[in-house]
């Protein structure tokens, strides 16, 4: 991954591709499949990411470089996509860390003070009900796509699993 991505133009450290690949590689294999690959970078909503599944690829084994299948402002937006992903996940690592090193912080009360239902998971209505109760307002699909992020086994809600599993550090203990 970092060669690949050093080809287009983006130098990211060791440890940042290996928060990627530990995001999405649900297989376990340490390398990221066409499937864990669309998870990352299509949009979550159903239409716009069918649109782009459905398109053809336009490679052409040649010698050139690797990005030279877009046009240049698609090259651009490319690249920014990488970065901002590259800058969310590890602002998400910098706050995993922050909580590992709280003496206070308990997974498990985080995760019942969420479940307003006592039903053993969280739902987007009790996501939506805590955000709100600190003042701040979302979208319906904002709160799916949060949801979508932690939800594993895609049944709609977060269990304690799914949810100690987001919260766990990713990568050794930052200075």
């Amino acid at each position: 991954m970092q060669a690949g991505l050093n080809a287009i133009g983006i130098y990211p450290t060791y440890d940042e591709c290996e928060l990627l690949i530990t995001r999405y590689d649900k297989s376990g294999d340490r390398r990221l499949s066409i499937a864990e690959f669309e998870q990352m970078f299509l949009a979550k909503d159903a239409y716009y990411g069918q649109m782009v599944a459905r398109r053809p690829s336009n490679f052409v084994p040649r010698v050139i470089r690797r990005d030279d299948v877009f046009l240049p402002n698609t090259a651009l937006e490319f690249q920014s996509m990488w970065r901002t992903h590259i800058r969310c996940e590890n602002a998400a690592e910098s706050l995993r860390q922050r909580l590992a090193s709280k003496p206070g912080f308990n997974a498990y009360e985080a995760f019942n003070s969420l479940d307003l239902n006592c039903d053993g998971s969280i739902s987007t209505i009790e996501l939506r009900r805590m955000i709100e109760s600190r003042g701040y307002f979302v979208g319906q699909k904002e709160l799916e796509q949060v949801v979508d992020k932690m939800d594993r086994n895609r049944n709609g809600r977060v269990d304690f699993g799914e949810f100690a599993e987001e919260v766990r550090t990713k990568s050794p203990v930052r200075r």
